[in-house]
């Protein structure tokens, strides 16, 4: 990558996560961490969730329910998720979510988690509300074989009769 490419993808860093589903996951510490300055110097509010310390889905809905400030009434489920995103609050400038070391989670959880937040980035850009979520994980060759954020729907002409 030459000097104007890296300038063009440092100043585009947050269209191209969104562009690419609104989730970006590293290996590498180093470029996790220059992205992360980026999308600071763009003032979107950063969210760090350390993965050392989430294991299981329980300790996984506490730490959200903390950190995204959920109101007391949040059922620490997924469905409780979603719920408790449709209200939540993301600044003018953005939310980046950055889950660290999150290969301390079961696969499934994790393509659960990210699955939620992808659908409600998708959902919220219409509104102009930014949520990105980069993660971080030991194996470069991870990967989720499971489609994130898939759009399914159904279609059928409800005017004619």
């Amino acid at each position: 990558m030459n000097q104007q490419q890296k300038t063009q993808r440092d100043k585009y860093i947050d269209k191209a996560i969104m562009s690419d589903g609104f989730i970006r996951i590293y290996s590498n510490k180093t470029k996790l961490n220059y992205d992360i300055k980026l999308l600071q110097d763009k003032k979107y509010k950063i969210i760090e969730f350390d993965g050392n310390f989430i294991s299981t889905k329980m300790e996984l809905m506490f730490d959200l329910e903390k950190k995204l400030q959920f109101p007391s009434y949040f059922g620490k489920n997924y469905d409780a998720l979603t719920d408790c995103l449709g209200d939540y609050e993301i600044p003018n400038n953005g939310v980046v979510l950055i889950f660290r070391h999150l290969n301390n989670l079961d696969l499934e959880h994790v393509h659960t988690l990210l699955d939620i937040f992808c659908t409600y980035s998708r959902q919220s850009i219409v509104w102009n509300r930014k949520l990105i979520t980069l993660v971080q994980v030991r194996d470069k060759n991870f990967e989720l074989t499971q489609p994130i954020g898939a759009v399914n729907f159904y279609l059928k002409c409800r005017m004619e009769k």
